[in-house]
């Protein structure tokens, strides 16, 4: 598939799915994450803001970049999540290398931990759910979806039919609103 119909099936996951289901003060995107010590991922396909911190547009509606700790998760969004694994393992080590530094925070449930949750989603991929847990292994992810086998799996949950996308909703959830504030020095970006 060429990179605008890829592109598509990215806003369509985050206009068609995620916008519908999560709040509204939770802002879904793309684009760059940097931390505190200068180390970049690359464009990561969706990214899912807290809502304490500013992000950066390149220039009006187009990719962002992110600061770590305004970043409660990321999604890898493939057309089949097997044949383009190679580039979720890739994705997932350079995403890997950052790290959040949060100053004080008000938590309900577990604390977010430094490195930033990572998921894959396949609208094709895998047809066993043995074959997703040992991939998961591969690579530091949190949890992979394939849409068309209704199949999902996280080392927290897992799920098959109708409630596989259930399963990845409830693992966002806890990414998302376990943090209820935080205090990130922002100028710890400045310093070279």
């Amino acid at each position: 598939m060429s990179s605008a119909s890829k592109g598509r099936e990215r806003e369509t996951f985050i206009d068609s799915f995620l916008n519908e289901i999560f709040p509204s003060q939770f802002r879904f995107g793309s684009g760059d994450i940097t931390d505190s010590s200068s180390n970049k991922c690359g464009q990561m396909d969706v990214v899912i803001e807290y809502p304490f911190l500013p992000s950066l547009p390149v220039a009006g509606n187009s990719p962002r970049l992110y600061l770590a700790e305004g970043v409660a998760a990321v999604i890898e969004v493939k057309s089949n999540v097997g044949d383009q694994w190679k580039e979720v393992v890739a994705s997932a080590k350079r995403l890997s290398k950052l790290q959040r530094t949060f100053g004080a925070t008000i938590s309900m449930g577990k604390r977010p931990e430094p490195r930033i949750p990572l998921y894959a989603v396949g609208y094709d991929g895998w047809k066993t759910m043995e074959t997703l847990q040992k991939r998961i292994k591969d690579a530091p992810l949190d949890g992979i979806l394939v849409i068309g086998q209704k199949l999902f799996f996280a080392p927290t949950a897992t799920a098959r039919g109708d409630w596989s996308l259930w399963g990845l909703i409830g693992c966002l959830h806890a990414d998302l609103t376990g943090l209820r504030n935080i205090s990130v020095n922002p100028f710890a970006y400045a310093v070279s």
